[in-house]
């Protein structure tokens, strides 16, 4: 177990879930003074060649995204420590990628999302993440 976590990501993907586990996030940050990573990833994993799909996914990720956006400022204080980053791409590798490259401490991401499709056709997005990401996973239900 690490000492203190210093850099601290979650993911949200405006599941009630997502929400829980920024709660457990914020705690833990203020308790160990961290940086908190917020996380949205727009799923690009379901656009096509057509560059019509692609726009409108890209869209509606951004609608998504201001809406999630507008919900987490609600719940920090403006003295609070953290960084709101909006990504593109498959969502569990877009995580664990920017757990990576960010040197990442702790990950807290709710136990479900939204992806029910996903989760029945290869696997949740939270398994993929607790088996390849390079520091602690919180799972949150």
């Amino acid at each position: 177990m690490v000492d203190g976590y210093k850099k601290i990501l979650v993911a949200i993907d405006d599941s009630e879930q997502s929400y829980e586990a920024l709660k457990e996030a914020r705690a833990i940050a203020q308790r160990n003074g961290s940086h908190l990573y917020i996380l949205t990833v727009a799923d690009m994993s379901i656009a096509t060649s057509d560059v019509r799909m692609i726009q409108y996914v890209r869209e509606v990720a951004d609608e998504r995204s201001k809406k999630v956006t507008e919900k987490i400022k609600q719940c920090f204080p403006p003295d609070c420590n953290y960084t709101i980053r909006k990504i593109e791409g498959t969502p569990k590798v877009s995580i664990v990628q920017f757990a990576k490259e960010n040197e990442i401490d702790l990950i807290a991401m709710g136990a479900t999302g939204k992806g029910a499709i996903e989760r029945a056709l290869v696997g949740s997005t939270t398994a993929y993440v607790v088996n390849h990401a390079p520091c602690n996973v919180l799972v949150v239900r």
